[in-house]
């Protein structure tokens, strides 16, 4: 039996290669070139919850109601809006420009936020509500758009 089993092996083991496998004989694919990057640290994709908006909203909602124009925002025939719509002075994921300041928010207002994120803090520049990070000052995330109000 043995050398029955043997002597199969063999005659397989002789037999013409398939024709499929002998068609596919493609050299393994190159991995991927890295992609190139334009920043050496790479972005951060940060999600503001919705009851964050919101406080912003009804924070500023609030003073508008009592008559209290926020920074920002300008009185037309006694309510509070947005002026003329300016160019957008920030972009997400890049640092405020050199001549763009921002604002601390009221204390009142952080304290209905949920914490900033390590390393970063909360923003007004111009009409928006801003996550901004301490050392780089980039842009990490758009919380309100006041001239929603």
């Amino acid at each position: 039996m043995r050398p029955v089993l043997i002597a199969l092996l063999l005659i397989a083991s002789l037999a013409p290669v398939p024709l499929a496998l002998a068609q596919n004989t493609k050299p393994p694919a190159k991995p991927a070139a890295p992609m190139k990057q334009d920043s050496p640290l790479p972005t951060l994709s940060m999600v503001v919850p919705e009851r964050d908006r919101n406080a912003v909203y009804t924070y500023y909602r609030e003073e508008v109601a009592a008559g209290r124009c926020p920074a920002g925002l300008v009185k037309k025939n006694n309510a509070c809006g947005a002026p003329a719509p300016a160019k957008q002075a920030w972009k997400l994921d890049q640092p405020l420009p050199v001549g763009v300041a921002g604002e601390a928010l009221p204390p009142a207002l952080i304290a209905k936020l949920s914490p900033s994120p390590a390393g970063h803090q909360y923003l007004r520049v111009d009409n928006d509500i801003l996550i901004v990070s301490l050392g780089a000052r980039n842009v990490a995330a758009l919380v309100a758009d006041l001239s929603r109000l």
